[in-house]
């Protein structure tokens, strides 16, 4: 009785040590599946950290934007929250999925493939959703037709494509160009700091962008990409301190 025991405990214990080979096996085929990035595991806790201080960041901004347009009443800033707030859902969703992935808490293989697919498409969705709504904006075209189809049309080409992180990477780098192109025009007419922080912060968004074309089979890239990302996210916090700043000396 003792020995099959033993050999009941072997035959588990082998099986776990395989289980978990499996799981990691095709959690690496389900990512080149979905063309989800391959991060080693030192970097991965670190990419959730960064979606975190992403989301974080993107939703302040957002409130403020809103509380602006509450006293204004201009459309700018209402668009602007609309923008940043889908930024903000979508590096949230991200950050958390990705952190279930890596905590284990989805034993079951279907599961992370389900995850993995979930995180990916529901960070482009509102993503593009955001990088719209912005272009939208800096185009000064007041209709809501126009914007409904500008929205469906992204939506659309991204849920028909089939290699859609290339071709969101792609998108999402040409809708940067143009409202970089935007920015550094207003900051050539105004000269203001705040407007050389705010076409900065989306240069480097662009520039990362460009480099996650480059990153599904390289590290390194990905690893530029998310860097230049958050140089881009601190100047924007930066930009909005020194909108704040600005505010209070008025008053």
């Amino acid at each position: 009785m003792l020995k099959k025991t033993q050999e009941v405990s072997f035959i588990s214990f082998k099986r776990d040590k395989h289980d978990k080979k499996l799981r990691k096996s095709v959690f690496l085929k389900l990512n080149k599946m979905a063309h989800l990035f391959l991060t080693s595991n030192w970097f991965f806790l670190y990419d959730v950290i960064f979606e975190l201080f992403f989301a974080i960041t993107a939703l302040i901004v957002s409130v403020y934007s809103f509380k602006v347009y509450k006293l204004s009443n201009q459309n700018q800033p209402k668009l602007f929250g609309i923008a940043f707030l889908s930024f903000s859902i979508s590096y949230f969703i991200q950050s958390i999925l990705n952190y279930l992935i890596i905590s284990e808490k989805a034993q079951i293989i279907s599961n992370i493939g389900i995850l993995n697919s979930l995180g990916l498409f529901s960070h482009i969705f509102f993503f593009i959703i955001g990088l719209t709504t912005l272009a939208y904006m800096v185009l000064k075209i007041r209709s809501k037709q126009t914007y409904i189809l500008l929205l469906s049309s992204s939506l659309l080409s991204f849920l028909i494509i089939a290699n859609k992180l290339y071709w969101f990477y792609a998108f999402s780098s040409l809708l940067l160009i143009f409202i970089s192109i935007y920015y550094f025009l207003n900051f050539t007419k105004n000269k203001k700091p705040k407007s050389f922080i705010i076409f900065l912060a989306f240069l480097f968004l662009l520039f990362g962008h460009i480099h996650f074309i480059f990153s599904v089979n390289h590290l390194l890239y990905y690893i530029i990409g998310h860097f230049l990302e958050l140089l881009a996210y601190i100047l924007i916090l930066i930009n909005l301190t020194l909108v704040l700043k600005n505010g209070k000396k008025k008053k």
